[in-house]
């Protein structure tokens, strides 16, 4: 008695043949990105935050030093990165995520001027009287 494999089966092994990705590194760039990660750094810093830059587990802030280098900030702490792998990451940020960096301009919405302010009122307290 001969037992055909099914479709999914053949498929199926072909797949396991396949060596699994390798996670690379993501990039979203922009202020809002970045501002979940790390504090605005002062005016004279060496740090420029580009955005924000994760692979795996490993998440931060992007920047880059006057001399060129990525780095991964994560409140304080700093951590060198790749240059040229996420240099390539960086590059394949969507375009239309690209936000040139503003001191500005805060990473939180604003609030709006038409919006009624709201009412608050005080009631009095009751006070238990004791016989």
């Amino acid at each position: 008695m001969q037992i055909q494999l099914p479709s999914e089966a053949l498929s199926s092994n072909s797949q396991a043949q396949r060596k699994p990705r390798k996670p690379g590194w993501r990039v979203v760039l922009g202020t809002a990105a970045w501002s979940r990660h790390t504090h605005e750094r002062p005016e004279g810093d060496e740090l420029k935050l580009l955005g924000s830059v994760s692979k795996g587990a490993q998440v931060g802030a992007l920047a880059v030093t006057p001399d060129g280098e990525y780095v991964q900030v994560v409140g304080d702490h700093v951590t060198p990165l790749k240059t040229k792998e996420v240099a390539k990451a960086v590059a394949n940020a969507s375009k239309d995520a690209k936000q040139e960096f503003s001191r500005e301009s805060p990473p939180w919405p604003l609030a709006r001027n038409e919006a009624p302010a709201p009412v608050v009122i005080l009631k009095k307290r009751r006070v238990a009287v004791m016989p």
